[in-house]
């Protein structure tokens, strides 16, 4: 073999050995941090919406211990005073609110009810239903109990010009009352209002929109 080939294949040796070095060291530099972890829990509205149970001369039973129910049954009389408070509760825990309630009044004009206009603003009526909502939102997210709103009214009273014949006509009506929520985020007391409309009402009603603070 020529000097130069024998020099020509000692050159290529050397160059094979030194990639079979360098080769190694040539890999990718990288690092992987700890994950950032995210918790995502859906917020919740839980309302319930109860009464004081009463005796049978229509007077709240008080106490230690009083009932709260969801219905009661009136025996009514010329003049009477019953007591009948319907008041709503956001229950702990939940996101801020606007609340409303529905009275579906199927009584006549010889019974009449306190409501505290001051608390519940109305916003619709139609039918006999009268849709109301509370004057401020109810926030009971931090709340270390459930928030207790204002009842919107405390007592039916039936005219004292009742007669026999009135109630041979009238003979058993009901007066019921429903509360219904609504979350504020991303909603405003309109658009609020629009949806409590929507639920109780059918199209073609138009509200009133109230100063919620």
């Amino acid at each position: 073999m020529r000097k130069s080939q024998k020099l020509m294949l000692t050159c290529l040796m050397l160059c094979l050995i030194a990639a079979l070095t360098i080769a190694p060291t040539l890999s990718w530099l990288s690092s992987t941090s700890q994950p950032v972890v995210n918790t995502f829990a859906g917020g919740a509205i839980a309302i319930k919406l109860d009464e004081a149970l009463v005796g049978t001369d229509g007077k709240a039973i008080e106490g230690e211990g009083a009932q709260r129910v969801t219905s009661n049954s009136y025996k009514y009389v010329a003049g009477a005073v019953l007591d009948k408070d319907p008041t709503p509760t956001v229950l702990k825990g939940s996101e801020e609110c606007y609340v409303f309630l529905c009275v579906e009044n199927g009584l006549s004009d010889k019974f009449t009810m306190n409501y505290d206009e001051q608390s519940w603003l109305k916003v619709a009526e139609s039918d006999g239903k009268a849709l109301y909502a509370y004057s401020i939102r109810v926030d009971a997210s931090e709340a270390d109990a459930d928030v207790v709103l204002n009842p919107i009214f405390t007592t039916v009273t039936v005219s004292a010009d009742l007669t026999a014949d009135d109630i041979d006509i009238l003979g058993e009506r009901t007066l019921s009352v429903t509360a219904y929520a609504v979350q504020t985020q991303s909603l405003s007391s309109q658009a609020a209002t629009d949806l409590a409309v929507e639920q109780f009402f059918d199209a073609g009603v138009q509200p009133v929109y109230p100063e919620i603070a």
